[in-house]
């Protein structure tokens, strides 16, 4: 049986993702061939030098790779990353990177870790945190008592102890262009995959629309069956060849310029190691982020071109990190506008940026682009049926556009902070049908939806004091003492996960310099 030919434009972390996926699912039954740009290295999705992981993305990908976490931890000089801390998003000021007290003088922060909000009695824990907080029996913030992970970031502890075992849920943050690589190498020497390095210049087609080759500018020609654009943001293939539109979402895009620096992290003589969890920090005309490695830290600033010019938003992210504007690497970016009409067109689907960008804010870790794969896999075409697989997959990609556009829209709107009129223009911005009913339901009390839930987590932490719980709880006296226990559960995790995890330092230092194993462990298990 002849195989089906794929052809993938791009060098870029999206592309050797689906192409290392596509041939370890496919093996024989697919030719898949990457178009990389000539002379150019890897490049990473979007213009994050240091990226985040998701933690499904070892289930979703490197597991169907074969590939053990410590191997490609070790390869992309990667570290642990328990949450997302938020520095200063309720209270007004200069741009700072430590947190501002609040009212009490509480530290203006909280962690949003990748781990579930634990469930009571069909209820999210977090509604009976409200309504302790509503009685004044706690003060306690709503991060702390609904997650074990707050203080280990604090203590800078490993998800892992020392013998592997996990501990807590985590994600990674890995060098964006080793990462690349290391797909690229596993791509091409485990499952086959062909690599031709040219510049997408034309594309031949069928009278029905359909792509038949792609033509490089040195006239190489590329047939194939099916294409996928994951060209970054450039989107050569859907917007460039296609002309698919890119319509704006409602409101305009006001966070429109990017700024990227890597810092070098400074030797840690006082003991405190290795952050194990990235940090988002609001600043008068925009935000910032920063995701540690072992040996440099990747930062960003994310801005709006209407309030802050880019020599500004430079000089702003040099002076939070202490750096030099004319001596630090700085990298400038342009948020490209717009979201695809449709991902698949024709035989042609844009994966990941190339179908449109989404806030930093909801960095999705390349879950989106993982979620896209399985999507094209189960319902892989067959030449004759391409309709029905571009459906379902334009569907589940409007989808995971929407949610990621409502996180981000969610954290600029219900931020209590309005001091200057960056944040007073988000908070005017339009809101989708699904997150206008979040909002409504937590104004009045009515518990989540499960599809909600990463989404009002987000509006507790913000506004702790914003909303009442479920009226329910007030009539559900066992379910109350069961979430009592449940809160004194989660203490107690705590202070014993304190006391035996290893710092995220000591962990790192031993996976990043140990020798590895000859043998893979799943070879000595099968032995």
């Amino acid at each position: 049986m002849e195989s089906l030919e794929i052809v993938i434009a791009g060098g870029t972390l999206a592309a050797w993702t689906a192409a290392a996926r596509l041939a370890a699912t496919f093996g024989r039954a697919l030719g898949v061939t990457v178009l990389e740009p000539p002379r150019q290295p890897p490049a990473p999705t979007g213009e994050e030098q240091v990226v985040t992981l998701a933690p499904q993305v070892q289930r979703d990908l490197f597991d169907r790779l074969g590939v053990p976490e410590d191997t490609w931890m070790r390869a992309c000089v990667a570290s642990f990353t328990l949450a997302v801390r938020y520095v200063n998003w309720r209270t007004g000021g200069p741009a700072a990177r430590t947190p501002r007290p609040l009212p009490g003088h509480a530290p203006d922060r909280f962690d949003l870790p990748f781990a579930a909000l634990p469930e009571c009695e069909e209820f999210p824990l977090s509604e009976f945190w409200r309504l302790r907080r509503r009685t004044g029996e706690t003060v306690e913030p709503f991060d702390r008592a609904c997650f074990r992970e707050p203080p280990l970031l604090d203590a800078r502890r490993s998800p892992r102890w020392m013998d592997g075992r996990v501990a807590v849920p985590h994600g990674w943050h890995a060098d964006a262009e080793l990462l690349t690589r290391f797909l690229r190498d596993t791509a091409v020497r485990q499952f086959g995959v062909r690599t031709v390095y040219g510049t997408v210049r034309s594309a031949e087609r069928h009278t029905d629309g359909t792509i038949t080759a792609l033509r490089t500018a040195d006239g190489t020609r590329l047939a194939g069956d099916l294409f996928l654009d994951c060209t970054g943001s450039a989107s050569l293939l859907l917007r460039g060849l296609l002309h698919e539109p890119f319509p704006e979402s409602p409101g305009g895009l006001l966070a429109d310029r990017i700024v990227t620096v890597s810092v070098p992290r400074p030797d840690d003589s006082a003991g405190d190691g290795i952050e194990p969890f990235g940090t988002a920090t609001a600043l008068p005309h925009g935000w910032a982020w920063h995701r540690p490695l072992p040996g440099r830290i990747g930062a960003g600033l994310v801005h709006g071109s209407a309030w802050t010019d880019e020599e500004q938003a430079v000089r702003t992210l040099c002076t939070l990190w202490g750096l030099r504007p004319g001596e630090a690497d700085v990298r400038l970016h342009a948020r490209p506008a717009g979201t695809a009409r449709r991902a698949w067109v024709h035989n042609c689907a844009a994966l990941g940026a190339a179908a449109g960008g989404t806030d930093p804010l909801a960095d999705p870790g390349l879950t989106d682009v993982l979620h896209q794969l399985d999507c094209l896999i189960r319902d892989f075409p067959d030449r004759d049926h391409l309709g029905a697989s571009a459906d379902r997959f334009n569907r589940a990609a409007r989808q995971d556009r929407t949610a990621a556009d409502d996180l981000a829209r969610l954290l600029y709107r219900s931020a209590p902070r309005a001091d200057t009129a960056f944040w007073r223009a988000h908070r005017e911005l339009p809101l989708s049908d699904t997150l206008s009913a979040c909002l409504e339901g937590h104004r009045a009390g009515l518990a989540p939806e499960p599809p909600e839930v990463r989404l009002r987590t987000l509006l507790t932490a913000l506004d702790p004091q914003g909303a009442a719980p479920p009226a329910a709880l007030l009539h559900r006296t066992t379910a109350r003492r069961t979430a009592d226990a449940h809160f004194a559960r989660i203490r107690r995790q705590q202070r014993i996960l304190l006391e035996t995890l290893p710092t995220a330092e000591t962990y790192l230092h031993r996976l990043h310099t140990r020798p590895p194993l000859a043998t893979p462990p799943a070879a000595l298990a099968g032995a």
